[in-house]
C-alpha cells in the first residue's frame, strides 16, 4: 500500500505539471526516478495512465480519472500537515496527565494554572491516583511518578526529590504527649494515619549519622491511598500521618499542623516524569515537560538562594 501511494503522489504531480521534469522539480527527485514511479503504477494497475511523446504527456482516460482522485489525497494530506503545523505554532488539544494525590499540593496546583494561562487553547484532564498506569494502556499522555521506576519500558525525566514527614495537629501532640524519640509514638499510643497495605515504618536520622529507626504499625483506625484525604484525618487530629512536606506546608504556617521527629524522615524519593517514547520533540506532553521543569529548576534555585 505505501509504495502505491508514494507512484500515486508522482502521478498527481506530473499530472499537474504536465511532464516529468517539472514533476521532478517540484518533488526534489530526479526525472527517471519520476518515470519509475509512473511505470510502476501502471504495472501495478495493468493499464496505461500517460502517453508519452518527446514533446509532451497526455493523460489517458484512466489517467484523468485516476488524477482527480490522486489530487484529492495529496490535497488532504497537505490539509492535515498544515493544520498540525498550525497546533503546534500555536497549541492546542487536551493533554491528559496522571499524578499520585500528594502531588494536589499548591505549589503543582499552580504549575498546572500557570501552564493554563500561557496556552489557553490547551485543556488539562488530570487524574490523582496511587497507581502506576500503563500508557500504552491507559490512554494518559504522561505520569509522574514517585519512587524507583528502573524497569520504565517509557521514556523518563526526574521532576524533583524530597521526603515523607511525620505530622500530627496540635491538639493531638497535647492529648498524647510530646514525642521526642521514634519509640515515644508507640510508647504514648498514638493512633495512626496509613497507606492502605503499609505497616512498616523506616525512619532515618537527618544528621549524617546513618542511624535508622524501624517499627511497625500493628493498627491503623484509618487507611487511605489518597494523600489529601490523609492530610484531613490529620487535620481533624485523627492521627499521624506520613506526607510529603511540601504538601503541607500552608497548614505548618498557619499551625494547624506541626511537624514530629524533625531530624528523621524517610528515605530520599525521586519524582519522575514518565511518557510514551513516540511523543514527539513538539508534542503537548513535552511542551508541558519542559514548561514544568523550568519552573521547578526556578523555584530550587530560589530555595536555594534562600538558604
Amino acid at each position: 500500500m505505501l509504495p502505491k501511494l508514494k507512484s500515486l503522489a508522482v502521478f498527481a504531480k506530473v499530472a499537474e505539471t504536465g511532464s516529468f521534469s517539472a514533476a521532478a522539480n517540484v518533488l526534489g527527485i530526479s526525472a527517471p526516478v519520476v518515470s519509475q514511479h509512473i511505470s510502476q503504477l501502471e504495472k501495478t494497475l495493468d493499464t496505461a495512465l500517460i502517453y508519452r511523446s518527446t514533446r509532451s504527456l497526455t493523460l489517458t482516460d484512466a489517467g484523468q480519472r485516476l488524477s482527480m482522485h490522486a489530487h484529492n489525497m495529496l490535497d488532504a494530506a497537505e490539509a492535515g500537515l498544515e493544520e498540525l503545523e498550525t497546533v503546534m505554532n500555536s497549541p492546542r488539544g487536551k493533554l491528559s496527565i496522571a499524578v499520585p494525590s500528594f502531588l494536589a499540593s499548591p505549589k503543582f496546583t499552580a504549575i498546572f494554572a500557570a501552564f493554563m494561562d500561557k496556552y489557553p487553547d490547551i485543556d488539562l484532564e488530570i487524574s490523582y491516583s496511587i497507581e502506576r498506569h500503563n500508557l500504552n494502556e491507559s490512554g494518559y499522555d504522561l505520569a509522574i511518578q514517585a519512587g524507583d521506576i528502573s524497569d520504565s519500558n517509557f521514556m523518563v525525566r526526574k521532576l524533583t526529590e524530597g521526603y515523607g514527614c511525620l505530622f500530627a495537629s496540635p491538639d493531638l501532640v497535647e492529648k498524647h504527649g510530646v514525642i521526642n524519640i521514634p519509640q515515644d509514638m508507640f510508647d504514648l499510643n498514638y493512633p495512626f494515619i496509613c497507606e492502605i497495605g503499609w505497616s512498616n515504618m523506616t525512619l532515618h536520622k537527618t544528621d549524617g549519622s546513618g542511624e535508622i529507626f524501624k517499627g511497625q504499625v500493628k493498627h491503623s483506625r484509618f487507611c487511605s491511598d489518597n494523600g489529601e484525604a490523609k492530610k484531613q484525618m490529620a487535620l481533624l487530629g485523627r492521627g499521624l500521618a506520613w506526607l510529603p512536606e511540601m504538601y503541607v506546608e500552608k497548614e505548618l504556617l498557619a499551625g494547624e499542623l506541626v511537624r514530629v521527629l524533625p531530624d528523621w524522615t524517610s528515605e530520599l524519593i525521586s519524582v519522575y516524569a514518565v511518557w510514551p517514547r513516540n511523543a514527539g520533540s513538539r508534542s503537548l506532553t513535552r511542551l508541558f515537560l519542559n514548561f514544568m521543569s523550568e519552573i521547578l529548576a526556578m523555584n530550587k534555585k530560589s530555595k536555594n538562594k534562600a538558604a
